[in-house]
């Protein structure tokens, strides 16, 4: 069977096309727009990480219950990514991500419920509607934005990224400034999801005609020898991102920080990322940079993470790498999907396959790492699993980028 070459830019044709579905004056609000979405993606988990123990002295519920806050918008994102590409023959792309981000501002006013089961309730909502809009906006830039694939999807995860440090560094102080109680913290969120609700209604009204995805032969995505290893890259990279992003603080706190601290670390962990998630969509749209990139960003996880295991009480400096590794492997991962798809009509596919099976498998690592922690604890083993999943990240990054030529 023959290797799909890299996808390549649209037609001139198709590019007049994608121009003409929107007015001249609609791109900048499009961006603006796509980054207050964007944004939307990760302070709903984020920001409750340096909060577990207080959620966890009120509720009196194990670790392994703890991870269901972040497990559950995992298993969402994998369930429901399939249907991103299904509903887009129905309805447009813009319509789809505005009702999505109205969804994740539903589920964050109910994560601040006064029970366990409204607040999971809540965190499926959060979870569906993320689960359409990690789809569907980066099928929007590489259809958008073919000729600048790179640029922009690091703009995209910069904003991704951005949201999780800036909740992942407030949760704390907010809750200390707004009288000491979680749910303030955890419900200022529903804010900025009421901002980018606005900010995406010019992108949906502004269009003359909205763009449905488009219906066209060509291999399945089945068919494509790239999609598994794409796949199981995103989950393993998502798998060690979303563990440590749940458990980091805990891992802190028990070895003598305060939730204070705990939350400042973290939230320097995911600052660190920011430059690496503009820089590494840009190298990897060089093709023979794929693979280096997938052997040196998984090398500086695991290095943070063994630095962390041998010397938990010196903290910053492995915190630091495991971000440089994570702010590295999400772009990464993306520009797999766009690169390795067949063509055009082919990314949303790759992109639910993807998202869909890989957080799935992502779902499983909070749950594990806290379970681990139930039986034996302590925080070493789970950080030798962490590890040990840092290496599966490695395999499926070489196998997801050779034989790249360009």
């Amino acid at each position: 069977m023959s290797r799909p070459r890299l996808a390549a830019p649209e037609s001139l044709d198709a590019a007049k096309v994608s121009q003409q579905r929107r007015k001249p004056t609609a791109a900048p609000l499009l961006i603006l727009g796509l980054i207050l979405v964007a944004l939307n993606l990760r302070p709903p988990i984020a920001g409750f990480g340096p909060l577990l123990s207080q959620f966890q002295a009120e509720f009196q519920v194990s670790a392994a219950t703890l991870s269901l806050l972040t497990t559950l918008p995992l298993l969402c994102w994998g369930v429901l990514a399939p249907l991103a590409p299904l509903l887009s023959r129905r309805y447009s792309n813009e319509t789809i991500i505005l009702f999505s981000t109205a969804v994740i501002g539903v589920g964050s006013v109910l994560r601040i419920g006064a029970t366990l089961p409204v607040i999971l309730v809540g965190t499926v909502l959060v979870g569906a509607g993320i689960a359409l809009n990690n789809v569907l906006l980066p099928s929007l830039i590489r259809r958008d934005y073919a000729d600048r694939v790179g640029p922009m999807t690091g703009l995209y995860t910069l904003a991704v990224v951005g949201g999780a440090a800036l909740a992942s560094g407030v949760a704390v102080p907010l809750m200390t400034a707004l009288g000491g109680a979680w749910r303030s913290s955890v419900g200022v969120w529903t804010l900025l999801a009421v901002v980018g609700v606005v900010a995406w209604l010019p992108t949906v009204f502004g269009r003359q005609t909205h763009a449905r995805a488009p219906v066209r032969g060509g291999p399945s995505v089945w068919k494509n020898p790239y999609a598994l290893s794409v796949t199981l890259y995103m989950g393993f990279q998502s798998l060690v991102f979303f563990t440590w992003l749940t458990w980091l603080p805990r891992v802190l706190q028990d070895n003598g920080f305060t939730a204070a601290q705990a939350g400042l670390l973290l939230a320097f962990a995911n600052v660190v990322q920011l430059p690496f998630t503009l820089a590494v969509p840009v190298l990897a749209a060089r093709p023979k940079l794929l693979v280096p990139l997938a052997v040196g960003t998984a090398l500086v996880s695991a290095a943070g993470i063994t630095g962390l295991l041998l010397s938990p009480l010196t903290p910053l400096p492995w915190l630091l790498m495991m971000g440089i590794g994570a702010g590295s492997t999400f772009p990464l991962a993306l520009m797999f999907i766009a690169v390795r798809a067949a063509n055009v009509a082919q990314v949303p596919q790759l992109s639910a396959m993807a998202q869909g099976f890989g957080y799935a498998l992502a779902a499983s690592g909070p749950f594990i790492f806290g379970a681990l922690h139930d039986l034996t604890g302590d925080w070493q083993v789970p950080l030798i699993f962490l590890l040990a999943m840092t290496g599966l990240v490695l395999v499926t990054g070489v196998a997801a980028g050779r034989g790249a030529r360009g």
